[in-house]
């Protein structure tokens, strides 16, 4: 079966801020219900509002048809009195109904951005190690929660707001017009040029609240990085550099808000001038109607009331089209993480329940890391993350045309130089990338066409870099096999050496470590990660330099167990130590991304070659300690 390559941009066509608000619009379609009533209700409000100025206008009305008339018993105090009662009512009503629409607008609205911030969360856990290599912790940190966050203010116009000014503004506007023609017309002249002197704002304002959002997520990452580096700024005495770096950023952020902010204050003091020509209008016109018996006071009244009703929800078309163009940026950069394509995909077989070892098999495989940035940031470019350790040589390919072949049971080691290729070699086999040409085989079966999940149970991987959680030390153990015992634990942690430390721990595996391991040594780390990978008692065991960080005498005791701890499963280990290597039934030397010997211990020795030369040397560096 073959496989087109890899593609080598991960970052996908841009997406349109009307596509990226339209997508995070959707999310509220999961509450169907919660928005229906949402809306039913503010319409009902909208309804009690656009009735009031018609009673208070047919109010005046009938009390200028009353006027000198004295006592509680008159035509005109009862019709004051009914319309005040009628107006009090009402306004109980709406108030009722707030109390009501308040919380459950509330209500929606978190509930939509908890749906999207775990979709969010979901497509960073779906995507790929490739994705993830060229994407900055700092900028997905931004994206998945200051960019969230500024949508919950969309999210309530788009649920309320939005609604209220489209059915506010077709409903004042049509109850103007059937009072008097020539005054709606009037209103409309005036209404036009607003929203459109408010539209042309709205467009040229949208790319600006794209840079400052960015600006933002440079910011943080240098705030990420500088908290996840504080050993190495400090060991280096490099805080007043790092400070400075922040403060460019900072000042970067602001002034490009600022601006931002400056520009879009600027069109409140037009839209105020060219609606307000419109009330001094109206009231000049409708007045003279008045006067000349050709409408009624009371319903010139009712326009009155209206136009000020209309200016009000102009004020919050102002602020929904600022809300709107803030979020619109916010939504894009989330949609990018959103719809980010994901490389690699899973296949469909399933690899048996067998306990058997696996075998594993490399054909003519080759593999360049891509270099190209997860996501897009507007009118910045930054240089793209380093490369991992294994990609830092200048060729091209970090192997080249690699082919071979492990037995099931077999135990193979992997020497040779950094940046050799050797991590890389490992990384293809439970697919953690996808090769660019060739294939990688267990059991006779491309893994590409295996389902992650069941590709990656049966695989246990110690990597180079150890990464512990912050939990107790038995979840951080269990953590490929949740449902183990603590007996189980405590057997592998002794198969690993770690037991003992374990032990002598606060409360022993119960003990909370911290943010990383960080309270424990590089080689307690790794002793508890190489525990953590034989309790999935996997049928391929993959360990990269899982003893780098141990002392000889506690890698002798590890390599003592190993003797029967990779019996029963095919075993790949990367080593640099030639202690280590012999362990193995067969050792690989790879260099450039290529196995140029191939051998037993004894054999490679009485080569003479490269594998003999890195032996003798670790033999004259053992003798001068």
């Amino acid at each position: 079966m073959s496989h087109p390559p890899t593609p080598n941009s991960l970052t996908g066509k841009p997406i349109s801020v009307a596509r990226a608000l339209g997508l995070v619009t959707r999310f509220l379609g999961r509450r169907p219900g919660f928005v229906a009533v949402s809306i039913g209700l503010l319409m009902f409000n909208i309804a009690i509002e656009l009735s009031m100025p018609q009673f208070l206008g047919n109010a005046i009305t009938q009390l200028g048809h009353h006027t000198g008339e004295i006592g509680f018993q008159s035509p005109g105090f009862k019709t004051l009195a009914y319309s005040v009662a009628l107006f009090f009512f009402l306004v109980v009503v709406r108030t009722v109904v707030g109390l009501f629409l308040g919380p459950l607008r509330n209500l929606t609205a978190q509930r939509t951005l908890g749906d999207l911030r775990s979709a969010v969360y979901d497509a960073l856990q779906r995507q790929s190690f490739a994705w993830h290599d060229n994407a900055r912790t700092g900028e997905l940190i931004s994206r998945s929660g200051t960019d969230i966050s500024r949508l919950q203010e969309y999210i309530f116009v788009c649920l309320l707001f939005s609604v209220d000014v489209v059915a506010g503004l077709l409903g004042t506007a049509v109850f103007i017009f059937l009072i008097n023609q020539t005054l709606g017309w009037l209103t409309l002249g005036a209404l036009v040029p607003t929203v459109m002197a408010m539209a042309y704002f709205a467009i040229r304002l949208q790319p600006r609240w794209r840079r400052v959002h960015d600006r933002h997520g440079e910011m943080s990452t240098v705030i990420q990085e500088n908290i996840a580096g504080v050993r190495v700024v400090k060991a280096f005495a490099r805080e007043a550099d790092e400070i400075s770096k922040f403060r460019a950023r900072k000042e970067a952020f602001l002034a490009e808000l600022t601006s931002t902010v400056n520009y879009w204050a600027a069109r409140v003091p037009l839209a105020q001038f060219l609606f307000g020509l419109g009330v001094p209008l109206v009231l000049w016109v409708g007045g003279r109607q008045v006067i000349r018996q050709e409408l009624e006071l009371g319903q010139l009244t009712k326009v009155l009331f209206y136009l000020l009703a209309l200016g009000n929800r102009i004020g919050v078309i102002g602020q929904i089209t600022s809300i709107i163009q803030n979020a619109g940026s916010s939504a894009q950069r989330v949609c990018e993480v959103l719809l980010a394509p994901i490389s690699l995909q899973p296949g469909t077989r399933i690899l048996g329940p067998s306990t058997a070892p696996a075998s594993i098999r490399f054909t003519d495989v080759s593999f360049a890391y891509s270099l190209v940035p997860s996501l897009a940031t507007e009118g910045l470019k930054p240089s793209p993350p380093p490369r991992p350790s294994e990609s830092r040589s200048t060729r091209r390919n970090a192997l080249d045309h690699l082919s071979f072949s492990i037995a099931p049971g077999e135990t193979v080691a992997l020497v040779g130089p950094t940046g050799g290729g050797k991590s890389t070699l490992l990384a293809l086999i439970p697919r953690f990338y996808d090769p660019n040409a060739g294939t990688v085989e267990i059991d006779g079966m491309d893994v590409r066409e295996l389902d992650f999940n069941s590709l990656r149970r049966v695989i246990g991987v110690v990597f180079q870099e150890t990464f512990l959680f912050s939990a107790s030390v038995a979840d951080n153990i269990a953590l490929g096999n949740p449902s183990a015992s603590r007996g189980q634990i405590e057997a592998v942690a002794r198969m690993a050496r770690a037991h003992g430390f374990i032990s002598e721990l606060a409360q022993g595996y119960d003990t909370i470590i911290g943010e990383r391991g960080i309270s424990l040594s590089g080689g307690q780390r790794q002793r508890i990660a190489i525990a953590r990978a034989l309790l999935k008692e996997p049928r391929i065991l993959l360990m990269d330099d899982a003893t780098s960080a141990v002392d000889p005498g506690t890698e002798r005791e590890i390599r003592e167990s190993m003797a029967g701890l990779l019996g029963g499963r095919t075993t790949l280990l990367v080593t640099q130590r030639v202690s280590t290597a012999r362990l193995a039934d067969r050792i690989l030397f790879v260099e450039e991304g290529r196995v140029i010997e191939e051998g037993t211990h004894a054999d490679l020795i009485h080569r003479g070659g490269a594998y003999s030369v890195l032996f003798q040397s670790q033999l004259e560096t053992t003798a001068i300690h």
